[in-house]
């Protein structure tokens, strides 16, 4: 199910309670989904955070970050990315929520990057713009993910190449550590 269709009567069914009582105490079923979207981007970003935290060298970090992000164990929360771009075009709360987590997302990435190019694991590179296009690289993976478009042995490729070639890093260096397909 899909942020589209969260809706007060089939909250309502769920909690076995009646449609009126939901509407009583959330009438704004767009604030809703904008709270569920944050909930579960949150969710998400902490999650990935995590399995980042003790990982000292740069490519390693990486590494298991293009693992992570095109493991199609996420595929739950892809789709919660694009509902809420999709709902973010016409619901300015949920615009916001999607904004703001990418930020953090940058936040991280570029502090990844930033790490990278201090200890000389990476070359210098702009570590905000870096981690923007690194982004932009994984929504897309998110997309063709969920509707199945390529083969899945080459999405971890298809990101690492160009990761590779932005760092400064030898071709084949950033292919995943399998281990780290089962984290999330």
């Amino acid at each position: 199910m899909g942020l589209q269709q969260l809706t007060h009567r089939g909250i309502a069914s769920e909690l076995g309670v009646t449609h009126a009582l939901v509407v009583h105490y959330e009438p704004d079923m767009a604030a809703l989904r904008a709270h569920v979207c944050h909930a579960l981007l949150q969710e998400e970003f902490l999650q990935t955070s995590r399995c980042l935290e003790g990982i000292a060298d740069a490519v390693d970090g990486v590494r298991t970050l293009i693992g992570l992000m095109s493991s199609p164990r996420r595929a739950a929360h892809a789709a919660i990315w694009l509902d809420g771009w999709s709902l973010g075009r016409h619901h300015p709360g949920t615009a916001e929520v999607v904004r703001t987590m990418m930020r953090r997302w940058e936040d991280l990435v570029s502090g990844l990057v930033s790490r990278g190019v201090s200890s000389g694991e990476f070359a210098d590179v702009d570590a905000r713009a870096c981690a923007w296009e690194a982004i932009a690289l994984l929504d897309g993976l998110n997309a063709h993910m969920l509707v199945g478009y390529g083969h899945r042995s080459e999405y971890v490729e298809r990101i690492a190449v160009p990761w590779e070639a932005r760092l400064g890093l030898a071709p084949g260096t950033l292919s995943p550590i399998r281990e780290h397909d089962n984290k999330l």
